[in-house]
């Protein structure tokens, strides 16, 4: 044990470290947001009323299902911190901290020791994945992952062990089942199998890879089949009402500078805007890359060079904002093509390593800060659905619903809605407004001269109503309560 910790010691201080930056105050901090209610909802239902999903989150553009690995990932986290929605963050957290020490072993094996220290200690202090592991929220296990993926491919290449294949496909399907982003991959996943391919050992092997995938997608392929191919459906919709068929590769060129930017900058702490300091890290990373490149470089540094070079060219095609969630397939990578070539630098050059790690630790460090003083939303949306189920109790209602007005489009009020069926409470289902007769309508902001007007779905369905009861606060959401006229309870 002690010659396993006289080795190890730097790696499990960056694990200690690591812990810290990802849980300190994190149910204080933690955002309680409509996504997160939808699946904490279909969490508890799985675990109270055995009901299992075939599908899981719906993506926040397109509105394509993901499939279900995510919920039963959760489901057990929920339940053994008895049901209050902070146990499924703390596994988004674990798994944010394992990433440490496997970003570590794995850049050991593609490229050195000392790269493997660098990346693990700039993956520590990471603000970005730091930040998107403070949260529960599907794409958050995503650069785990990713790893799999990858260092299957490259210990299957480099042992023809057929087991190490199975990793990247079995790697894959959880993949794709967190995040579709994963596409963007594509590229780099066609350039491996075409590898794979080639080597006679492995070759009979890539059917078995895809079988994996395609069992690993079984239940949304099962949804699919059962719904007239829905996500089908909705995936030509999306393509077509967004003109995909439509390229002017003259820009998507251009754009290459500012996904670059996005990927690497974006990714190492510098900004999510522009600036000119991102500029010239994404400058200083590539420059040398592409030299290194045509140098005869070694299989691992090759794999992680084109691992985010590949990504990059697909991501230029995706026309809409990328928000650094996006890029979680991506976060590794960056960070290892980083200390790949920090760990080049020798004698005198060296300086330049350290000079760097303390203009990363500044910005990343200022950021954790703010992530750390941010103000969750849990506690109050507890205070909330407690206020609600004792008027409901109180007037003894029996057909009553929840909306939400706050910005987020959450109109249904997934998380006042989970803490609302957790105390107890049975609201209308989300479909069911217009056989509502009581609403309780929920907003941060002052809503009482207009709030019976509002043109939403959810209130208008109700029409013709009237506002029966408000309470307005000063450290919580203001509560409004309207009729449907004529109605009884």
């Amino acid at each position: 044990m002690l010659k396993f910790f006289k080795k190890y010691w730097f790696l499990i201080s960056l694990i200690l470290l690591g812990s810290f930056l990802r849980l300190y105050r994190l149910e204080a901090s933690l955002q309680f947001l409509g996504d997160q209610g939808r699946d904490a909802i279909v969490l508890r239902n799985m675990l109270v009323n055995k009901d299992l999903p075939f599908i899981g989150p719906t993506t926040s553009v397109g509105s394509f299902f993901l499939g279900p690995f995510y919920y039963y990932l959760m489901a057990p986290f929920l339940w053994l911190s008895n049901y209050n929605p902070v146990g499924p963050a703390i596994a988004n957290a674990l798994i944010g901290i394992i990433t440490i020490p496997v970003i570590y072993f794995v850049t050991k094996e593609m490229l050195s020791v000392y790269a493997a220290q660098l990346a693990a200690l700039l993956y520590t202090f990471a603000a970005v994945p730091i930040n998107e592991t403070r949260s529960t929220w599907n794409p958050n296990p995503m650069p785990l992952a990713v790893l799999g993926i990858v260092f299957g491919f490259f210990k299957a290449k480099k042992t023809k062990n057929p087991r190490w294949l199975y990793l990247s496909a079995f790697s894959l399907g959880i993949a794709f089942q967190l995040h579709y982003m994963i596409v963007l991959l594509a590229p780099f996943i066609l350039f491996e199998l075409i590898n794979v391919f080639r080597q006679k050992k492995l070759r009979k092997y890539i059917l078995v890879w895809f079988l994996i995938i395609i069992l690993m997608m079984l239940p949304l392929i099962l949804f699919e089949l059962k719904n007239n191919f829905l996500n089908l459906t909705g995936l030509k919709y999306y393509l077509a009402k967004n003109e995909y068929g439509k390229v002017d590769f003259l820009q998507k060129f251009r754009d290459l500078k500012g996904r670059s930017e996005q990927v690497i900058g974006m990714l190492l702490g510098f900004g999510e805007a522009f600036s000119v300091l991102r500029v010239w890290i994404t400058r200083i990373i590539w420059i040398p890359t592409l030299l290194l490149l045509f140098k005869k470089p070694t299989k691992g540094f090759l794999t992680i060079s084109l691992w985010i070079f590949l990504s990059i060219i697909s991501a230029v095609f995706y026309q809409g904002r990328i928000p650094p969630y996006y890029l979680g397939f991506l976060f590794p990578a960056v960070f290892m093509l980083t200390a790949s070539l920090l760990s080049r630098l020798k004698g005198k050059f060296s300086l330049i390593t350290y000079i760097f790690i303390v203009i990363f630790l500044i910005f990343n460090l200022k950021t954790i800060n703010q992530i750390f003083s941010q103000k969750g939303n849990l506690q109050s949306v507890r205070k909330t659905a407690s206020f609600i189920k004792k008027d409901i109790d109180d007037k003894n209602y029996q057909n009553y619903n929840l909306a939400l007005l706050d910005g987020t489009k959450d109109y249904r009020a997934s998380s006042f809605r989970y803490f609302l069926e957790l105390y107890g409470g049975q609201p209308l289902g989300i479909d069911k407004y217009p056989q509502t007769n009581i609403l309780y309508v929920i907003s941060p902001y002052k809503q009482e001269n207009d709030v019976v007007d509002n043109p939403i779905w959810e209130i208008n369905s109700l029409q013709p109503t009237e506002l029966i009861d408000s309470w307005e606060f000063d450290d919580s959401e203001n509560i409004y309560k309207i009729k449907r006229k004529g109605s009884f309870n």
